[in-house]
């Protein structure tokens, strides 16, 4: 999984956690010694007054247990993870402060009335850093007291768990039938993460079980990637034709189960 959206999932599931049994929740072991969190030397949260523009950021929190503090202090109530395929303002997206006109994983920070949202923007600061933390991590609002709601997914834990189950044998059947067995392996462990009472491995996302045991299998399922994964085959013809639409299906899935498992 990317790191990236690996943090976000943990930031959401963590400050959730918090705001809902304040006492449960011991900030310091989740930040900065969380997984997620050990590459990057900053994470930090501002305002943008101007599309991101440089020069148009004000701080809003230095790290995550100050953002905590700020979003109970704004009356947040919880966070929710929003993922649009294809933003548009026609269809009412907030505007886009770090991305482009692809894709976008938000945050939705809901209040009583409006909900924010929070964009991530990593920057590779000094990479020979010894302790590895070499990235810098910017959370922007993008947009403040917004209209509730956007871009929500109304499948739930138990939906998209059996629309996996059902898609995982077909992943596997295809990668075995031309060679893949490494992947076939990732997609046969997530499939006995879905279909095996066992705990599935702890990341601390503090997510009731159905929703880690969905959880832990995106992250086995997750094949997408640069050069060497599942992403980077090609075939010829037809078997190219199933390859994609396998490959699509599984993909929208896994950002299904994702928003499912974290919001639930």
């Amino acid at each position: 999984m990317y790191p990236s959206l690996a943090q976000i999932i943990t930031l959401t599931a963590w400050v959730n956690a918090a705001l809902h049994a304040p006492t449960a929740v011991n900030p310091g072991e989740v930040y900065p010694e969380n997984p997620a969190f050990r590459s990057c030397e900053v994470v930090r949260f501002v305002n943008l007054n101007h599309a991101g523009a440089v020069g148009k950021e004000t701080l809003y929190a230095a790290d995550p247990i100050a953002w905590l503090a700020r979003l109970r202090e704004e009356g947040v109530t919880a966070l929710r993870l929003v993922y649009d395929p294809a933003p548009t303002a026609a269809a009412g997206s907030p505007p886009v402060g770090f991305g482009d006109d692809g894709s976008c994983w938000l945050i939705e920070a809901v209040k009583l009335a409006a909900s924010d949202y929070w964009e991530a923007r990593w920057e590779l600061g000094d990479r020979f850093r010894a302790d590895g933390r070499r990235w810098q991590v910017t959370s922007g609002r993008i947009v403040a007291n917004a209209p509730a709601g956007y871009a929500t997914s109304s499948a739930t834990v138990a939906e998209v768990t059996q629309q996996i189950i059902a898609h995982l044998p077909k992943m596997i059947d295809f990668a075995l039938d031309h060679y893949a067995d490494q992947f076939a392996r990732s997609f046969a462990i997530a499939l006995h993460f879905l279909t095996t009472p066992a705990s599935p491995p702890d990341e601390d996302d503090r997510l009731p079980p159905a929703s880690g045991q969905l959880l832990a299998a995106v992250r086995a399922a997750w094949v997408c990637g640069g050069m060497g994964s599942w992403t980077d085959m090609s075939f010829a013809g037809e078997v190219q034709a199933e390859y994609d639409a396998l490959t699509d299906e599984l993909y929208s899935l896994l950002q299904t189960a994702i928003v499912a498992a974290v919001n639930r």
